[in-house]
């Protein structure tokens, strides 16, 4: 009788071992390691401060929205795939672009102040000649004043 129901009771720790999933963690209970093991993994922003958690849980699989203190809340039950990449792509969106022809992206004509970038009409500047000057015609005048100096050099030793 005393073994079976030891029996009964590695049975029931054995089956809750090999269904436990090591979960990436970082709420506060598990700051030494950063995971945890359970049923499921969790991963979610809080509602409070916007921060992505990854915890172990024991409830729903799949994701959802405006689950108590969670702005988006997804499970899972493989091994470390809590991450935000899973969050990301499995967040279902209240907001669908509707079918219909609509506006997306509002362009928006100003003027930029960036100077590296000149608009396409605009005169060439003194700046864009000074560098090809220095970057073509220096090591140019440097080879023939070389090549000057050892012709030069050459026909002055036949004398």
């Amino acid at each position: 009788m005393h073994l079976s129901s030891i029996f009964a009771w590695l049975l029931a720790i054995s089956t809750t071992v090999v269904s436990a999933v090591k979960c990436y963690c970082t709420d506060d209970h598990c700051v030494p390691y950063g995971v945890c093991e359970s049923t499921i993994c969790l991963v979610g922003i809080l509602k409070s401060s916007n921060s992505v958690i990854r915890t172990c849980g024991t409830d729903m699989i799949g994701c959802r929205r405006n689950v108590g203190r969670w702005l988006d809340l997804c499970a899972c039950d493989k091994p470390l795939c809590n991450t935000f990449s899973y969050l990301r792509s499995n967040a279902k969106r209240e907001e669908e672009v509707p079918s219909g022809d609509s506006l997306i992206f509002n362009r928006i004509h100003s003027v930029d102040s960036n100077p590296s970038h000149p608009e396409p009409d605009a005169p060439l500047s003194t700046r864009t000649s000074l560098l090809t000057i220095l970057l073509v015609g220096v090591p140019l005048a440097v080879g023939a004043a070389t090549v000057v100096v050892v012709a030069f050099n050459y026909y002055c030793h036949l004398c």
